[in-house]
């Protein structure tokens, strides 16, 4: 089993999350992940061998919706999960926006979306496929969310890192 496959595994066997996926799949049509801590936390659970699962702060849901491109149609998205899941915390970024936002040129999809973002380790989101299995990507070595390591993506600011850094107590 390669990385990634383990990772699916991992997902496909975690209830809350096989929910998170289902909910944001029954909201979202077209290209749509959840990732960052959502993932990163479950892997570094297991690899540590915890027995119960770290707290999420938010469950990050990213899609590319290259027609509506507004903070408020994010926000009617979020209240959409949360009538499904009101306990989670919904964050729905739309790629594209996010693009514009941070002065980039145009991600064609969310894994290059995902080249951007501070952490290399938390570059790594999951999907459900037609056949509702989890699909994971990064576009990033696999190795690198399975190595506990937390490494500065070369596109992101030493400050914003830094700061990650210490907000999340790594």
């Amino acid at each position: 089993m390669n990385s990634f496959s383990t990772v699916e595994k991992w997902i496909s066997e975690d209830s809350f999350r096989m929910n998170c996926l289902q909910t944001v799949n029954q909201v979202l049509d077209g290209q749509w992940y959840v990732g960052a801590g959502f993932v990163r936390n479950l892997v570094w659970d297991k690899l540590h061998q915890y027995t119960s699962s770290t707290k999420l702060n938010d469950v990050d849901v990213i899609f590319c919706d290259w027609h509506e491109c507004s903070e408020s149609s994010e926000l009617k998205i979020e209240n959409s999960l949360r009538k499904l899941m009101p306990d989670v915390n919904w964050s729905a970024k739309n790629q594209i926006r996010m693009a514009k936002l941070h002065g980039h040129e145009p991600y064609k999809d969310c894994c290059d979306a995902m080249l951007y973002w501070p952490e290399l380790e938390t570059a790594v989101a999951a999907t459900l496929t037609d056949d509702l299995s989890v699909q994971v990507i990064s576009p990033f070595s696999a190795a690198k969310v399975m190595g506990l390591t937390v490494s500065r993506n070369a596109k992101c600011t030493s400050d914003v890192f830094s700061e990650r850094y210490v907000k999340k107590n790594w």
